[in-house]
């Protein structure tokens, strides 16, 4: 059974000139890195940091294994969950994270999607030196689409400028634009550039703070991590929590408190008395206006992100 290779990575910008034909273009959708081995009658969905999330989507898994045909796979995409008017949002795919044995009614009330974008291997065959189209007409010959399976369309005569319009018409992410002869490489790659129509980072929750008006927090006290691996505070983030949401954090939260900042530096005096601090293990995802020197701007926290580890998350570079 072939081996599933860590993902290629996307690296942030700069948007390609509308009449550079170097690149095919992808929609860049709100969900969760998934790469997916098929063989016989087993399934296995991986995340980008290697974690098995197959038991919280048995619906694709089962999919993927009827599609498939008894051929072996290893297939790259992205999981999804579309609210009512069909677009992807992570919010509603976080009820699924952690999950592993959804009910036949959070199957029914928040179904999962995969949009596949790239064949890695097929029958003992290793694609990824194969530059992109190739590996892309490869994945057009299995007639994949069906169900909660999708396949990533990608567009080569439609200008970078109209892609992001589009993108931003219908509130999807973005867009990433792939070097059309690029090879599939494991890590950070310049050959795939995230073009994001609004800002995104990912945190460590360090602590939280409670207030008089809710009894579980008021914020999430917020991390990451500078050049020299030292963890930054930025600030707390108080909005984007349904009240379901704050409940499971709170009982995670509980088992995590520390007495004292894991912070690097002395956490500011406003902080210093009611804050509570928690080991940080728990990584989220948070959308911002910009980041000052000291904090994000407007945060709203999106959801946990059970597919990151805490030592990757970094700072997002400050607005000038």
């Amino acid at each position: 059974m072939a081996r599933v290779p860590a993902p290629m990575l996307a690296t942030a910008g700069p948007v390609p000139a509308d009449d550079d034909l170097r690149y095919a273009y992808e929609f860049k959708y709100d969900g969760i890195r998934c790469l997916a081995r098929i063989a016989g009658d087993t399934c296995r969905l991986i995340t980008r940091n290697g974690n098995t999330i197959t038991h919280s989507f048995p619906e694709i898994a089962e999919e993927l294994i009827a599609l498939a045909a008894g051929r072996e796979l290893v297939l790259d995409s992205e999981i999804v969950t579309p609210d009512h008017a069909g677009i992807p949002r992570f919010a509603l795919l976080s009820q699924r994270l952690g999950v592993m044995r959804p009910s036949r009614t959070l199957l029914r009330t928040v179904p999962a999607q995969a949009y596949v974008f790239d064949l890695l291997h097929v029958d003992g065959r290793d694609l990824r030196d194969l530059p992109y189209l190739a590996r892309r007409e490869q994945l057009a010959q299995l007639e994949l689409p069906h169900g909660p399976i999708r396949i990533s369309p990608f567009y080569l005569d439609i200008p970078v400028s109209r892609m992001l319009e589009v993108a931003a018409e219908h509130r999807l992410e973005g867009v990433v634009a792939k070097r059309i002869d690029a090879s599939y490489r494991s890590g950070r790659s310049q050959a795939w550039l995230k073009l994001p129509l609004r800002r995104t980072t990912e945190v460590v929750v360090v602590g939280w703070l409670p207030t008089r008006a809710n009894p579980l927090f008021g914020s999430l006290l917020i991390a990451a991590h500078d050049a020299d691996q030292q963890l930054i505070l930025l600030g707390g983030v108080g909005s984007g929590f349904s009240n379901s949401t704050r409940r499971a954090l709170h009982r995670e939260l509980l088992g995590l408190a520390t007495p004292t900042p894991p912070v690097t530096g002395v956490a500011p005096a406003s902080l210093a008395g009611a804050a509570r601090w928690v080991n940080p293990r728990l990584v989220g995802e948070v959308a911002y206006r910009e980041r000052t020197a000291s904090s994000l701007r407007h945060p709203s926290w999106r959801g946990l992100r059970p597919d990151r580890e805490v030592h990757e998350v970094k700072l997002p570079a400050p607005d000038n």
